[in-house]
């Protein structure tokens, strides 16, 4: 099978194996790297729209055909600036945009980190209206099922692990939606990230500090080395400075976070190399 690459922004950090893509059909994907996929969602005919009965937003499961290559996808269109301060998992938050391209920044983020848990996604107008396209994970339930069908991980250290990866992310990225919708699971149990339009915030602080007393070793690696102007220009089709300047912000409280957990308690407790998935897929 074809697994995909990275492309020249970095290689995975984070990813125990390589991730395959797969199309409606079950079979993976023809090409040989993000980029390619990439403009495939943006170019592709849509020859199937239909809504999807979950979420806020409003979103629509697309199928794209190129080729003979046939993919489904999300498509996101919210656009809505929330005034005031509301309640978002535990915390007040004062004044955010639920916004589609807050899904590209994030993808993009994911990409430069080496994560692979962030689906594919890219700005598209669907008829007349802008939004996201976000390539479709094939076979997947997501965490409220697992949690309703009472689905356990054959590997719960590693599950944990992937847990702990997904706090690290959505710390940097200031994420104050991650409910149990927005977390999907394929067969291998790899957990991925998915629906970002209320991240982004533009308060420099992170969402959920407390959580932060482990990290994957090649992600807290990624953060240290990120580039600064890599990461402004990565960003900026998509974000405001100033929540581009927020996301560097986090970056540095996580690391000063980190450093002070693995000054209290030592290297090998705070950071861990994620374990291999289980050789047996699940039957959803």
């Amino acid at each position: 099978m074809l697994a995909v690459s990275l492309g020249v922004i970095r290689p995975a950090t984070c990813s125990a194996t390589e991730v395959i893509w797969y199309d409606t059909d079950g079979h993976p994907l023809p090409y040989a790297s993000l980029d390619e996929i990439e403009r495939f969602l943006e170019t592709a005919e849509i020859i199937s729209d239909r809504p999807l009965h979950t979420g806020r937003s409003g979103p629509r499961k697309l199928v794209l055909e190129q080729d003979g290559v046939r993919v489904a996808a999300a498509l996101n269109a919210s656009d809505d600036v929330v005034r005031g301060v509301t309640r978002q998992l535990g915390h007040n938050v004062s004044g955010f945009h639920d916004y589609h391209l807050f899904n590209c920044a994030a993808y993009r983020l994911d990409r430069l980190l080496g994560l692979n848990r962030v689906p594919p996604s890219v700005p598209r107008d669907v008829g007349r209206t802008p939004g996201s396209v976000s390539l479709w994970i094939e076979n997947t339930i997501t965490e409220k099922d697992r949690r309703d069908r009472e689905l356990q991980p054959p590997n719960q250290f590693r599950w944990n692990q992937q847990k702990k990866i997904m706090v690290v992310f959505d710390n940097l990225i200031g994420n104050v939606d991650r409910n149990l919708g927005n977390m999907l699971i394929d067969r291998s149990w790899r957990l991925w990230f998915i629906d970002h339009t209320r991240a982004f915030i533009t308060a420099p602080e992170l969402t959920t500090p407390e959580t932060l007393n482990r990290c994957e070793s090649g992600l807290y690696t990624a953060l240290q080395e990120l580039d600064p102007e890599m990461v402004r220009d990565e960003l900026s089709p998509f974000l405001t400075g100033p929540q581009i300047e927020a996301v560097l912000i986090r970056r540095d409280l996580i690391l000063q976070r980190l450093e002070q957990e693995i000054d209290r308690l030592g290297r090998s407790v705070v950071l861990f190399d994620l374990l291999p998935p289980d050789p047996d897929l699940a039957d959803w």
